[in-house]
């Protein structure tokens, strides 16, 4: 007998959409092309809904889950695409986020984890929070972390074969002084305060890249401000070192890039060529326009529920590592 698995993989739906479109749940709205796919798909396959798909589906509409969040910069929009993901994929299955906070909260505390069937993680914790937060509740999706974890799933992009990409690029060319200006990362505690210094993925990415290729690698570090990254971009210009491009790990932090070669009347991209991350509208917006890096951030916050799910309807206790492509937009300031 066919399986919902099996029916999910032919159809392109996720299991939970087909266990409940086969179990016709009324909370469940769905395109009427959804449904008779599914339903049309399990009739040929000879799919016969039992009981315990039936409790499956009950357990799911009493389910909530928690999300867990670091502070985020309100000007950024590749972590307001990955909350829409997660609140979009959540109505579409039916299933409660009972409560987001960002840590930290009075609200939180790591026993009060235990009411929730899952919870969804955005941004770098502490070691020791996942780790507290592990006793009360075995069903950790975690967001957006690239370190290594044995015991949780995680969903991230492939940041480290994209800055080879954009490096690659560049190098094609024919730009050999490269610079890269990134902003500086820590964990958090339990209670809001810095944890151990997180060295960014893009970070490394670069270093490693410019090692390959014989290279000297030039990393600035500092805050996620674009008047901050100007300044490290004016120091550049001052100083007697002569790139003839610039990486940076975000568009906020190209705009200050922007800023200080307008002010030093460096022409973007025939004195100096700019690449970034996260292809946001910023990106468009500047002169000349920005290559970027464009992460699937809203997909990244659905596949986090994706998980979510299958640890509740499957009972699915191996943990998973999904990463995502980032694709690299070229515009004109290469």
């Amino acid at each position: 007998m066919a399986s919902i698995r099996q029916i999910a993989k032919i159809t392109g739906f996720s299991p939970a959409t087909v266990s409940r479109v086969l179990n016709h749940d009324p909370q469940l709205a769905v395109k009427n092309s959804t449904r008779r796919s599914i339903t049309q798909t399990a009739h040929q396959l000879g799919y016969q809904a039992g009981h315990l798909s039936q409790i499956a589906v009950m357990n799911l509409q009493q389910s909530q889950i928690l999300v867990l969040q670091v502070p985020q910069d309100p000007t950024r929009t590749y972590f307001s695409t990955i909350n829409q993901g997660i609140r979009d994929e959540a109505a579409l299955h039916g299933l409660t986020i009972g409560k987001w906070l960002t840590i930290p909260d009075q609200a939180f505390s790591y026993r009060s984890a235990q009411k929730f069937q899952a919870v969804v993680l955005i941004g770098v914790f502490e070691r020791t929070f996942l780790e507290q937060l592990y006793q009360y509740n075995q069903n950790l999706i975690i967001i957006d972390d690239y370190r290594y974890f044995a015991n949780y799933d995680l969903v991230r992009n492939n940041y480290e074969a994209a800055t080879a990409a954009v490096l690659n690029r560049l190098y094609q060319l024919g730009h050999r002084r490269i610079a890269f200006i990134g902003g500086s990362g820590y964990s958090l505690k339990k209670d809001g305060h810095h944890g151990d210094k997180i060295t960014d993925i893009r970070t490394s990415a670069y270093q490693r890249w410019m090692q390959a290729h014989h290279l000297a690698a030039h990393t600035y570090e500092t805050s996620w401000h674009a008047e901050k990254a100007a300044r490290a971009m004016d120091e550049i210009l001052q100083s007697s070192l002569r790139f003839d491009a610039v990486l940076t790990a975000s568009d906020i932090l190209a705009a200050g890039v922007y800023r200080a070669t307008e002010q030093h009347q460096v022409a973007i991209p025939q004195s100096l060529a700019v690449a970034s991350f996260d292809d946001s509208q910023q990106a468009t917006r500047l002169t000349p326009a920005l290559s970027s890096v464009r992460p699937h951030s809203y997909e990244m916050g659905k596949m986090a529920v994706r998980l979510a799910l299958e640890r509740l309807l499957e009972h699915r206790s191996v943990p998973v590592q999904t990463i995502l492509p980032a694709n690299f937009i070229e515009r004109r300031s290469i």
